[in-house]
């Protein structure tokens, strides 16, 4: 079942949360991502405060088992983590949780090294497309996925190209 969690839910399923993500993100989530999580406020749960970014987190349960976490904050460019546990995966779990991140903020973009295959694909399945590739935060090659507006430009700049 999927979850959107509202401030409540979060302060009473933060620790759950960030020990799946610690576990099963396979090492490939930031620092900086999980402690932007760490630091998410309750009041950025709730699309009604002002002057703070919008965040999303959707969890994924199967009789009260925790299979899939995902969370964007403002628009996924502040940071964007999808984890599936590994022995639930393939089974379109990170596509329904995608799928709610992007339904759930105004606008979504996300950033994924060019070496996880499985981030990629998610991406590309839903519908997301690369708008540039730049050196991420661990220094790898690392592609910025948008979700394309209806008056999007065809002809998108690389404006922070990889050296």
């Amino acid at each position: 079942m999927l979850r959107q969690l509202t401030n409540q839910s979060w302060s009473k399923h933060r620790a759950r949360i960030l020990n799946f993500i610690t576990r099963y993100g396979e090492k490939r989530i930031t620092l900086a991502a999980l402690h932007s999580l760490r630091a998410l406020s309750n009041e950025q749960l709730n699309p009604q405060v002002e002057n703070l970014p919008p965040a999303s987190i959707v969890t994924y349960t199967e009789q009260g088992a925790l299979l899939g976490v995902a969370y964007a904050i403002a628009d996924g460019s502040g940071h964007c983590i999808v984890v599936v546990h590994p022995e639930a995966r393939r089974r379109g779990i990170g596509s329904k949780l995608m799928k709610a991140l992007i339904q759930a903020l105004p606008t979504f973009s996300c950033q994924v090294a060019i070496d996880n295959l499985a981030s990629l694909s998610l991406c590309f399945n839903n519908d997301l497309h690369a708008v540039a590739m730049f050196k991420g935060p661990t220094g790898k090659a690392t592609l910025r996925f948008e979700r394309r507006s209806m008056n999007a430009s065809p002809n998108i700049r690389n404006s922070n190209p990889v050296s």
